[in-house]
């Protein structure tokens, strides 16, 4: 039996009476000696946790100095409220079916607000959701997995593991916690131990109709179903449980979460005609190129971002491990940009060239303390600020075998190349970035012409690149004569086609020309 004051407690909640009858509640005392028993004109709420017939536990609800205490039966097990649901055929039968969901809330009451709206396959957590934060106000963050849940000592869940083989068995589980930072903390908690693939998740309307006790005079949107039922009514529970929407699973995606995304655009080099037929650069492309040494392959890169800045603006970020930044290096793309040998530069000339340099081009190098490994994750952090700084829309790495490699004991080599390319690419897709690496070849008899296959150390080179091509003399009797070959196109007509191109290599300026012969 409840007490007046529980009644109209309850009922100041949108909560029915009967419903509170059917579910068990009842007001109850303590005794001097501290345990608690019923008793009408009791201040304490009592919510029976029942396991069949059994009461096996209590929850216990009052409040004191102007604040709500709660307290469970001394030494009871663990359970969930309205745990029947999950011992019950004829509901079980439907949740295993998934002809009906199974519905999670942080609290009794919020229960109630469910089974008033007509589900009767709901059930609450015990003990309120854990805190989202630590003792420095820290987020708490939440694994994805459950490799690190000990099912012997996993405490706070227990409950769980009381009834792990009928929660299991439920095809489809609604994730309804309170909509707060615990809540969310307690929903992540709950589908880590369920499995994301079999949850979903509600989102409270935004409708501001909560009187706000922090803000007197306002209103805030309702952060709980105890709260949609008594402001917004039945209706509005039962619309949020329909409109419950699939919890994320890292990896799976519908067509609609992807944003609108127009091809991009494929960016001729403008050296020579036949080679911008065969190959295209674009943002979020990745480029690999190798080719014999001195075959001219660094000099075929460099004068292709020149060329890249001057047609469409891409500004550039080059790492050069073999080469100086100053003189070798700046002089090179200096050349590139005039079309002129260095013999040949005026003073006015070499002004403009360092200016289109100082605009378009940042360098990834070692500072003077020699205390910088450049790494990877250095030079991606360092592209990264280029990026958000200077709009880089192509980086250079030349060549791979200069980074710093430091391959963990338990990845091979193969292995280890793989995973950096991984980051390579979803570096070049996320931030839109023309990825170029450089790589050299194994060593290879005299008249072998090398291809992406006989790079060093992995076949992934060949097999991850979006365009991959060789640099290679064409003809032992015109040392000028360089074959450039096009083996990997991934968007073949749209970036490109596989094939040689032929370009002649320009002693006096240092550049590839269009063929002369």
């Amino acid at each position: 039996m409840l007490s007046e004051k529980h009644a109209k407690g309850i009922e100041s909640r949108g909560l029915c009476l009967d419903l509170a009858a059917d579910m068990g509640a009842y007001s109850a005392r303590r005794l001097r000696d501290g345990s608690i028993e019923p008793d009408i004109d009791g201040n304490i709420l009592a919510l029976p946790f029942m396991e069949h017939e059994d009461e096996v536990n209590t929850k216990y609800r009052w409040s004191q100095d102007g604040e709500r205490r709660f307290q469970q039966r001394k030494d009871a097990k663990k359970t969930l409220y309205n745990a029947n649901v999950l011992l019950k055929d004829d509901t079980m039968n439907r949740l295993e079916a998934g002809t009906d969901e199974l519905i999670w809330t942080e609290g009794e009451f919020d229960c109630w607000a469910v089974l008033m709206a007509g589900h009767d396959t709901c059930v609450s957590v015990p003990d309120g959701a854990p805190p989202a934060r630590d003792k420095n106000g820290k987020l708490i963050e939440v694994p994805d997995d459950d490799r690190d849940i000990d099912p012997e000592d996993d405490d706070k869940f227990a409950f769980m593991g009381r009834l792990m083989d009928p929660i299991m068995k439920v095809k489809h589980h609604i994730i309804a916690t309170d909509g707060d930072e615990p809540g969310g903390r307690l929903a992540k908690e709950l589908v880590r131990r369920i499995g994301a693939a079999k949850c979903f998740w509600v989102e409270y309307p935004k409708d501001e109709v909560v009187p706000d006790k922090k803000n007197k005079g306002k209103f805030r949107a309702p952060k709980d179903l105890n709260e949609v039922l008594l402001y917004l009514g039945k209706d509005g529970v039962k619309k949020v449980i329909s409109e419950a929407k699939p919890w994320p699973v890292k990896g799976l995606y519908r067509l609609s979460d992807y944003p609108e995304m127009e091809i991009p655009q494929m960016c001729e080099i403008g050296l020579s005609e036949e080679l911008d037929k065969h190959m295209k650069f674009y943002e979020g492309q990745f480029v690999v190129c190798t080719g014999i040494p001195n075959s001219g392959k660094s000099t075929l890169i460099n004068q292709a971002s020149v060329l890249m800045a001057k047609r469409h603006k891409w500004p550039v970020a080059i790492f050069s491990g073999e080469k100086d930044v100053k003189p070798f290096l700046a002089h090179e793309l200096m050349g590139a940009f005039l079309g002129k040998a260095r013999t040949d530069w005026t003073f006015e000339d070499k002004k403009r060239a360092e200016a289109f340099v100082q605009r378009y081009y940042q360098f990834i190098d070692y500072d003077d303390t020699g205390d910088v490994e450049i790494d990877v994750k250095f030079l991606l952090d360092a592209c990264a600020a280029a990026v958000f700084r200077d709009g880089v829309k192509m980086l250079i790495i030349d060549p791979w075998n200069e980074l710093e490699h430091n391959r963990p004991m338990n990845l091979s080599l193969t292995e280890y190349i793989g995973k950096m390319i991984k980051a390579l690419k979803r570096f070049a897709k996320q931030f839109r970035v023309c990825v170029i690496v450089v790589a050299h070849p194994t060593k290879l008899g005299a008249d072998v012409v090398p291809g992406l296959y006989n790079i060093s150390d992995s076949a992934h080179w060949a097999n991850k690149a979006d365009l991959g091509l060789v640099v290679h003399p064409a003809d032992p009797e015109n040392p000028n004569a360089r074959h450039v070959i096009i083996s990997k196109v991934r968007l073949k007509r749209i970036a490109g086609l596989t094939g040689v191109v032929v370009l002649s290599f320009d002693e006096h300026t240092g550049q590839f020309i269009a063929p002369d012969f």
